[in-house]
Formats: structure tokens, C-alpha cells, sequence
């Protein structure tokens, strides 16, 4: 028989026979045969695995909580699209890899502490404040979480919670450090500083045209006009449908009534007894005998009862509240005992007094404006396949436009990047995306594709072409003028700057003298600063050179107001006295102690990474892809 089997392998017909048998398995998603030891795994490390199921699962429960800019939820295909479906999986591979570390030395969560987290979690906790193992699951099926999957995740973030603090459980600052880091912060200056202002500089005068021809032809990239185009773009939203719905008075009757109780009735007032207790055992003993309407005084351990009217605020415990304000909240229904500060409360709901209801009348016109634009929404995706029809035939944009009910809006003349040739721009038509690039590469007369379907639809038409130029000499004389004039005043007043700072360098003059030639007056720092403390209005890059400094008498200068150079000299440069830095090394030890543990954390966390053999089903994950989107 393996003879036989040996013969067939050296046909032709074998080799085909293998190349059937590899598509085939793809097509059902065996993509890994010859992949190692993950099977059908996405991913793995150590013992631990990361099956399509579970990472599928995390991939929902994320994307349950993610909406796009209109509010609305994210899909699979978007999430691809954008990016966050590689994001996932990357975040899973090194939870993997730290899980799998875990393992190896021990830290990995207990099941008992497991459970203790879920025991205490509010969520799950009934009125009492126990563990409602049905609430529990509820819960989770609402989320579309099975319990191992939650109970999953939960060790998973004890384990790497507990890795975070390995690294620096011992760890203590050097009292070296901590002396380092508070003579830094502790050093102060001191600095003064005037302003040389371009209006006190001499008049620049007036550029020759041989000047004005040189710079014209430097700035000729600049000065060349980019190709524009004219459009005219027709966009159609369910807005344009609006007017076309048909609203009867019984629709808006339908929907008040269905929603009156959640959007037109205010929330009203509650009437109940708060039951104070100083003991959680007697506390939690209490709620059978006052839901049978025991006696205040027969109740063991009460510390206070008081009966109470009033609304939401009149709960100070926010669990309590959204209980006896809830929708389930019935008469006679008790709630607690729940810890309020050294108490335990328990309420029993006694009256519930209906807020005031808005008349219909009064929200008649918004039931009728929020019935319309929904009844528009699905009239604007029957059109949908009417637009296309439209384009099939060949139409004009302003014939679709007339067919469908909307306008045809022309734009002037926008550049690749939207802008006119004044550097305006027209929101409606960056509103659409890709659209303009798609009309740049449309000739004149050309129609875009439709684009957008999702509540609105754009197509736009090119109108003209007007190609790129260069303005003539004449045309920008006078901006070239205004260019040159900025060009030359800038340049004179870095070289007066420049002077300045080498003659106060120099000791020449003092900076008092050097202030007064430029009509300007010294300013300086009311008390010599800290880096912590700073506070003056001086540029930042003034403000880091000041303390950059390596002496005293150090000058610098940087652009202050416009047309203005600040020239600052360091007065003093104070540093703590040995003798006071061990007590305020006490106060900063804490801050360094937290950002050395940082530092070290990032450290371990990649030596993590090197010695975990972190393997990745690459083909199983773009089978994955693919179902979400099969054009891939």
C-alpha cells in the first residue's frame, strides 16, 4: 500500500490533487496545517491560546461601546477599515505574553481571588448588597458574555495587575537621587530683560526693481497659481425628504402615548421611611420584618426612622435613589441595607407621587419635526437605487437633481486641497470625502461616482478647468513689495539683536544702557524663581534658556511680541544649602518614586516580552478579516 502511495506522489496527478486539497481547506478556514502548534488559534504563548471565538468576543464587547462622530455604533467592517480589528489583536497578544509570564513565575490570580473580585463587584450585588448569582448572569447575557469568558478576564487583570507591582515592590529611591532631584528643583534665578523693537530701528526704504525681479523669481513656486477646478455638487440627505412625509394627527397621538411616561412626565416624588441602623448584622435581619410593617420601636438595633417626601436628591446614596426612583420601584417595595457612613440604610417605598405631564399640544410640532425626519430617512434610502438608475441612463446632474427633489449647488474655482483662489473654502464640499480628489481626476463635463449611502449621498460634475500659472511681474508688484519690506525688517532686527547681545557680552555696556539706546526699560523678576514655581510672562524658549544657563551674567535672546526681540541676562543663579536638601528630598521621594517605577515597569515589561515565545497565526487572522469582509 505505501508503495503504491509512493508511485501516485511522483504524478502529475498528485500534485493537483494536493493543490485541490489546500483550497478546499481554505475555503472551510483550515488555514494552518503547516502552521506549527496553534491549530486553529489565533494566537498563543506559553500553555495559553487565544482562540477566533474568544478574540471574536472581545472584538464585540469592545465595539458595543464604541460610536462613530454621528453617535452611532461602530460595525466589524468599519472597525477594520480604521484599524482598531489590528489594534485588538495586538492588545490581546501582549496580554497573552504577560498571562503566559504570569505562569511561569507564579503570580497568575487564584480562583478563590478570582471570586472574591466578582463577589464584591456592585454591579452583580442585590438591594441587601449580596451577591445575586441570577443578576449575575443576566447581566452577562445582556452583554453577550459567557460566565468563563468574564471570569476569564478577570484573572487576566488581576494577573498583570499583580506583575505591574512585581517589579517595584522593594524598590526604594536612593536618598542620593531623591537630593539630586530636590536641588533641581529647588535651584533659583533671577533675570531682567528689555525689548528691541523693530519701529525704533531705522526705515528699511524702498526695494529696486532688480530686487523685487530676484525675489519674484525665488518665490516663483510660491507665487504659482495650482490648477483649480469649478464644481457644481448635488447632495442629497433625508433632509430634502422631509417635506414629502406625510404625518397624520394619529401617528403623533400614537407616539406620545407611547413615550410619555419616559420623555413628557417629569420624575416626580417619592414618599418612603428611612430605616438607620449602627449594626450590619441587625441591619440585614431588618428588611422581612419592616416589609411587614413592624413597629419602628420593635426593631432591634435601629439607630433612627424618619419618614421623608421628596424628589431623586433627597437620597444621598445613588444606588438607593436610582432603586426607589427606578421604573421597577413598587409600594411597599424595600431597599437596602446599604452602608451610608457609619450606618446601614434601609428604605420602604410608601407613596409615588406622579411628576407633571406636557401636554400634548405642546410638543405636538417636535413629535411631528422628529416623526418627519424619521419617515424622510427611509424615504432617502428608497430613492437610493433611483439615483443609481438615474446614472445609469446617462442624466444630467441638474436632471437628477430635479428627479430626486434636491439642488444642484456650483462652487467657484477650488484647488486640490479645497481652497479658492482668496484661500476660502466651502464646508459642503469638504464635507464629502475624496470627493474633490475624485473630480481632479475627472476631465471637464466629467461626473464623479455617487459616494455615500449612509444618510447621505454626494455626486459631483466638473464645470471648467483653470490650469496652473504664474502671475505676471505687474500682478504681485506690490506683494512682492510688502514681502521684501517684511524680509529686510526681520533680518535688521536679528542683527541689532545680535549686536546687543555681544556688546552686553562683552561688558561693554550694562543692560540698563543697552535698554535705553533702544527706547526700551528693564524688566525684571519681582524675586529670583524655580522651575516649579515659575511665573512670568516671558516665552517659553526664554524661560528654558534662563534655567539652561551654566552662569551668571549669560545672555540669550527670542522673538517676543511681533516685530519685537527680548534680550534677557541671568542676574543669579541660587542653588539650596547642602543642610536643607535631605528634608525636601523627603518630599519629592514619592513623585521620583512613582516615575522610577514607571521607567522600570516599561523595562521589565519588554524583557517580558523576550523571554515569552509569543507565536502568531497570521493566516488564521486574515481568515478571520476575510468573513468580516469577503472582498478582502
Amino acid at each position: 500500500m505505501l508503495t503504491l502511495m509512493r508511485s501516485l506522489l511522483r504524478t502529475k496527478a498528485a500534485g493537483l490533487l494536493f493543490v485541490l486539497l489546500i483550497v478546499a481547506m481554505a475555503a472551510w478556514g483550515v488555514t494552518d496545517v503547516f502552521g506549527g502548534g496553534l491549530g486553529n488559534n489565533l494566537a498563543g504563548a506559553g500553555d495559553r491560546t487565544l482562540s477566533e471565538r474568544e478574540f471574536d468576543a472581545e472584538v464585540e464587547r469592545i465595539l458595543r461601546n464604541q460610536t462613530d462622530d454621528r453617535g452611532r455604533a461602530i460595525t466589524k467592517e468599519q472597525a477594520l477599515d480604521n484599524g482598531m480589528i489590528d489594534e485588538i489583536f495586538q492588545r490581546e497578544r501582549l496580554d497573552l505574553a504577560l498571562r503566559a509570564y504570569g505562569d511561569t513565575v507564579g503570580v497568575t490570580a487564584t480562583t478563590q481571588a478570582v471570586q472574591d473580585d466578582l463577589i464584591t463587584t456592585p454591579a452583580f450585588l442585590d438591594t441587601t448588597g449580596v451577591f445575586d448569582p441570577v443578576l449575575y448572569k443576566a447581566i452577562l447575557e445582556n452583554n453577550g458574555m459567557r460566565p468563563a469568558d468574564y471570569q476569564d478576564g478577570i484573572e487576566g487583570e488581576l494577573t498583570i495587575s499583580r506583575l505591574q507591582r512585581l517589579p517595584v515592590a522593594a524598590l526604594k529611591v536612593p536618598k542620593a537621587l531623591a537630593r539630586i532631584e530636590a536641588g533641581f528643583n529647588a535651584e533659583q534665578r533671577s533675570a531682567s530683560w528689555f525689548a528691541i523693537s523693530q519701529a525704533d530701528l531705522p526705515e528699511i526704504g524702498e526695494p529696486t526693481d532688480e530686487q523685487l525681479q530676484a525675489l519674484y523669481t525665488e518665490l516663483e513656486a510660491a507665487l504659482r497659481e495650482p490648477e483649480r477646478r469649478q464644481i457644481s455638487l448635488l447632495r442629497v440627505s433625508p433632509d430634502d425628504f422631509v417635506s414629502q412625509a406625510e404625518i397624520t394627527d394619529e401617528d403623533i397621538d400614537a407616539f406620545y402615548n407611547a413615550y410619555q411616561a419616559q420623555r413628557y412626565t417629569a420624575e416626580g416624588e417619592r414618599v418612603f421611611t428611612e430605616f438607620n441602623f449602627a449594626d450590619e448584622a441587625l441591619a440585614r435581619a431588618a428588611p422581612g420584618r419592616i416589609a411587614g410593617g413592624a413597629n419602628a420601636a420593635a426593631l432591634e438595633g435601629l439607630d433612627s426612622s424618619q419618614r421623608k417626601t421628596g424628589k431623586r436628591d433627597l437620597i444621598s446614596l445613588d444606588f438607593l435613589a436610582g432603586q426607589v426612583f427606578g421604573s421597577q420601584a413598587q409600594l411597599g417595595g424595600i431597599y437596602g441595607p446599604v452602608q451610608n457612613g457609619s450606618v446601614w440604610t434601609i428604605i420602604r417605598l410608601e407613596e409615588i407621587i406622579p411628576g407633571d405631564i406636557t401636554p400634548l399640544d405642546v410638543v405636538r410640532d417636535e413629535i411631528q419635526n422628529e416623526l418627519a425626519t424619521q419617515h424622510a430617512l427611509g424615504i432617502f434610502y428608497d430613492a437610493l437605487p433611483r439615483f443609481d438608475d438615474l446614472i445609469g441612463t446617462g442624466a444630467s446632474l441638474v436632471d437628477i437633481g430635479l428627479e430626486l427633489g434636491a439642488p444642484v449647488l456650483t462652487f467657484e474655482a477650488v484647488d486640490r486641497t479645497g481652497r479658492t483662489e482668496n484661500g476660502g473654502s466651502f464646508r459642503t464640499l469638504l464635507e464629502a470625502p475624496g470627493l474633490i480628489q475624485m473630480a481632479f481626476d475627472r476631465p471637464e463635463g466629467g461626473k464623479t461616482e455617487r459616494i455615500g449611502d449612509d444618510e447621505v449621498t454626494w455626486m459631483a460634475e466638473v464645470d471648467a478647468i483653470v490650469p496652473e500659472s504664474l502671475p505676471p511681474f505687474e500682478e504681485v508688484k506690490d506683494e512682492l513689495t510688502e514681502a521684501w519690506n517684511v524680509r529686510e525688517q526681520s533680518e535688521q532686527l536679528r542683527n541689532a539683536t545680535s549686536a546687543a547681545e555681544a556688546r552686553l557680552n562683552s561688558g561693554e555696556v550694562t543692560i540698563a544702557e543697552l535698554a535705553a539706546e533702544n527706547n526700551s526699560v528693564v524688566q525684571s523678576l519681582p524675586a529670583p524663581l524655580t522651575r516649579v514655581n515659575f511665573r512670568a510672562n516671558l516665552p517659553n524658549d526664554l524661560i528654558r534658556g534662563l534655567f539652561s544657563a551654566r552662569e551668571e551674567g549669560a545672555v540669550l535672546s527670542s522673538p517676543g511680541l511681533p516685530n519685537e526681540m527680548i534680550v534677557l541676562q541671568v542676574n543669579t543663579i541660587e542653588r539650596a544649602a547642602p543642610e536643607t536638601l535631605d528634608l525636601m528630598a523627603g518630599a519629592v521621594a514619592p513623585q521620583l518614586q512613582t516615575e522610577v517605577s514607571n521607567d522600570l515597569f516599561q523595562a521589565f515589561f519588554v524583557e517580558i516580552q523576550k523571554s515569552t515565545e509569543l507565536e502568531m497565526n497570521a493566516a488564521g487572522l486574515e481568515t478571520y478579516k476575510r468573513r468580516i469582509a469577503p472582498e478582502l
